[in-house]
């Protein structure tokens, strides 16, 4: 039996916005904004005001189509100096469509000219599903049909993307533990993050113990309103008396 040394902590509490270093050496701050189901002409000013209030990391992807909006915004901050483009780190997502190796350059490509950028922080494979490709202005959603590319040929087409610096780390979301494992014995660079939903009625401890024992960052997405209707569904069943709302 191998001894086992728990691993020094990867985050510094020190910084104004909060830091983990992630195991590309780059560091993330570890309170994210998401983008997800923001409404047209609401998400940049959302936006703004959330980097005013401080904070630094930005969570996009190419599927909630508002990257335009959203880069009307990072525009208008940088050219009032509210902050420089190194002060932020944002992530960014590869659609299912988008997974055939040829398009996966042109779909990061597409979604940073939306934003007026020239690199992401962050770039994960969305969702481990490849759908044929429909376009990279109309992204499939609802009745697609599968593709054929192997999720392994689309990591090397997102390893390539760091090689040419494009992105400087590289991760998936959604990711559970079966192909967790596939994709870290396969990789030749490895996945810095796994975005996925984990709460108290959802913990996910295999998954969770997977990714941190292999150096696999945890962006944990909390879908507040699922929640809520987890507390209510639950507190009509049981009436626990100590369940409060607030």
């Amino acid at each position: 039996m191998t001894s086992y040394t728990k691993p020094s902590s990867n985050f510094d509490l020190s910084s104004p916005s909060p830091v983990y270093t992630l195991n590309s050496g780059h560091t993330m701050p570890i309170i994210a904004y998401g983008t997800f189901r923001s409404a047209p002409g609401e998400v940049g000013p959302a936006v703004i005001e959330a980097i005013k209030a401080g904070y630094r990391h930005l969570d996009l992807a190419h599927v909630y189509g508002n990257e335009k909006e959203i880069g009307e915004a990072l525009k208008q901050v940088f050219n009032e100096g509210l902050v420089k483009r190194e002060d932020l780190f944002i992530t960014g997502k590869l659609w299912n469509s988008d997974h055939d190796v040829e398009i996966v350059p042109k779909a990061c490509a597409h979604s940073l000219e939306n934003l007026g950028l020239d690199y992401f922080d962050l770039y994960l494979i969305h969702f481990p599903v490849c759908w044929k490709h429909t376009g990279l202005e109309t992204p499939s959603w609802g009745k697609s049909e599968l593709g054929d590319t192997p999720l392994i040929d689309t990591w090397r087409a997102m390893e390539a993307l760091v090689e040419k610096g494009i992105c400087k780390s590289i991760g998936v979301s959604n990711y559970p533990l079966m192909l967790m494992h596939d994709l870290v014995t396969q990789a030749k660079i490895q996945p810095s993050c796994n975005q996925i939903e984990v709460h108290v009625y959802y913990q996910r401890e295999s998954l969770v113990n997977y990714c941190l024992a292999r150096n696999v960052s945890l962006l944990i997405v909390l879908i507040v309103y699922r929640l809520c209707m987890n507390l209510i569904l639950i507190s009509h069943i049981f009436s626990p008396p100590t369940i409060r709302f607030v």
